[in-house]
């Protein structure tokens, strides 16, 4: 009988559903928490349901995932996402990279009957900008209506890069972030207005920071052990930037710096936090308070339960005006949210495959049934051994062919969706991209009036915003060549952005030169406004952006 019990239990094990997951970005609407991931095994990119509330639902179901037509995820692609709601639905703007290296962005609609995303455009994002690496994380930020979107990508010697997109503009490149080295591709951000902090893994005691000031310079920090020197900025050679370390306070617990993701948060009370995946295997926090790096408190098992990979991947929801934060990882097979809402922990929860509630009349005639088979069950006293022996190879046989029809029937969708995917992309189906699309353009329309933290009277039809590529090219990143070596783009006469060689280190290998020329198109309506207040001074006492 053990025997056969074995043979049952490994039958079991065949039908459950674990979770191959890559990648996840995560991301607050006003209705609650979303989410996407990459599936290992098939690729795709699974979603949480588009029209849940508060909390996600995750169907296990590896064939529902995103549709792609013009350019395709490839395997082992970082994903990056934002999101809001207007009046009619859910928007998301995901980001990824395809099989030549280029970043993408993909903006999906909600259908609210079904919760499955529309893709309405896919868009290239990186054109022009500096070699994105085949391996670098994507990390993104919404900054308003006006300003959109910041994205943060490494290029193929580890630097840090900016590329932007505003209401005025398409797409451009803002510039290097930081020069400093990196030891694992894993990018984090977040911000408060535009005071916008990315952070790296920085090498295998410390992690590398980047905040841009209101002199829009990136500036350079590193923790536990502090920066040597001061006032590096994005223009600092990168072998003038090493950390201090005599100077560390403490450690970093668990941490060997080839964690695969940082998730970055902030609250209220404008503390940043980095949450990792430790080597063993738990979630880890360090947070910013008074200007102060210091390790936070592990809270309970049962909160952070321990993920299934040391290092892996962890993607986080959170809405800086309700203290909301959530947390996404794979522990046990399974993708569990924590939930940190207003600074307390609870514990953590197997997302959901289904709304419960729609299914509460099955449930109850389930558990009944149950109760039923286990009452008969007790009465078996007649049944001879032999008997039940028969009963239990019938169960696990029957147990097993099931388990064999549904891989078939699974490998049969996924197949045919791929092939779906192939007939779609050649035979030009799906959403319509105009010639030489490199940005979202009047996609994006509508009064975001249910985004959270939105004003209540929308937003002008024609936003009237700073122009986010001159700002920066003009200011931060001016044609001439910066104290330490290190030469600025240029603008050539035709508008486009020139990446000469410097005499710095950041060019030693000698990348070829990128150009870009902007293009104009219709100017959309709206993005989305997260109101997120003016921070306090922050480290090395400089004015930050307001």
């Amino acid at each position: 009988m053990a025997k056969l019990t074995s043979l049952f239990q490994i039958s079991i094990w065949l039908l459950a559903e674990r979770v191959s997951c890559g990648s996840i970005a995560a991301w607050w609407n006003s209705r609650g928490p979303s989410f996407i991931m990459q599936d290992d095994d098939t690729g795709g990119i699974r979603y949480s349901l588009c029209n849940g509330n508060h909390t996600p639902i995750f169907p296990d179901d590896k064939t529902l995932a995103a549709p792609f037509y013009n350019f395709i995820p490839k395997n082992k692609t970082s994903l990056a996402a934002s999101g809001w709601t207007d009046s009619e639905t859910a928007w998301a703007s995901i980001f990824y990279m395809d099989n030549n290296d280029e970043i993408v962005n993909a903006l999906l609609k909600c259908d609210w009957n079904t919760g499955h995303w529309i893709n309405t455009g896919e868009y290239v994002t990186s054109g022009g900008s500096p070699k994105v690496s085949p391996t670098s994380a994507l990390s993104v930020v919404l900054l308003g209506s006006v300003d959109g979107y910041r994205l943060y990508y490494n290029d193929l010697e580890g630097s840090l890069h900016q590329i932007g997109y505003t209401t005025a503009t398409s797409w451009a490149y803002y510039g290097l972030v930081s020069n400093d080295k990196t030891s694992s591709q894993a990018i984090g951000t977040t911000f408060s207005k535009k005071n916008i902090t990315v952070v790296r893994p920085r090498d295998d005691n410390n992690i590398g920071v980047s905040r841009l000031y209101s002199d829009n310079l990136w500036h350079l920090s590193t923790f536990p052990a502090p920066l040597a020197g001061s006032n590096a900025t994005n223009i600092t050679q990168s072998s003038n930037l090493a950390p201090n370390t005599t100077a560390a306070n403490f450690t970093l617990p668990s941490w060997s710096g080839s964690a695969s993701a940082l998730a970055v948060s902030i609250d209220s009370a404008y503390t940043r936090s980095v949450f990792y995946i430790g080597g063993d295997r738990a979630i880890h926090q360090v947070g910013n308070k008074n200007y102060a790096w210091s390790v936070f408190e592990q809270t309970s098992a049962t909160a952070w339960p321990l993920a299934d990979t040391a290092g892996g991947a962890i993607g986080i929801a959170n809405a800086f005006g309700n203290d909301a934060l959530r947390l996404y990882y794979v522990s046990n097979g399974s993708v569990v949210e924590a939930n940190g809402d207003g600074g307390t922990w609870s514990d953590a929860t197997v997302l959901a495959t289904f709304n419960a509630s729609q299914a509460a009349g099955s449930t109850t005639s389930g558990a009944a049934g149950n109760t039923t088979a286990e009452g008969a069950g007790a009465g078996g006293e007649g049944l001879s051994d032999g008997a039940k022996v028969g009963i239990s190879v019938g169960v696990t046989l029957g147990v097993i062919a099931v388990a064999g029809m549904g891989v078939t029937v699974w490998f049969l969708r996924y197949r045919q969706r791929k092939l779906d995917e192939k007939n779609a992309a050649a035979g030009g189906e799906g959403p319509a991209l105009v010639a030489g699309a490199v940005s979202p353009g009047s996609a994006y329309v509508g009064t975001s009036d249910k985004t959270v933290g939105s004003r209540d009277d929308g937003y002008a039809a024609v936003p009237q915003g700073y122009n986010g590529q001159n700002v920066y090219a003009q200011q931060a990143y001016s044609p001439q060549q910066g104290a330490e070596g290190y030469v600025y783009p240029q603008q050539g006469q035709d508008g486009a952005w020139v990446y000469g060689g410097a005499n710095g280190e950041y060019n030693a290998q000698q990348q070829q030169q990128y150009y870009y020329q902007q293009q104009q198109q219709q100017h959309p309506h709206e993005l989305a406004e997260p109101e997120r207040p003016a921070e306090l001074m922050g480290e090395g006492h400089y004015k930050e952006v307001p």
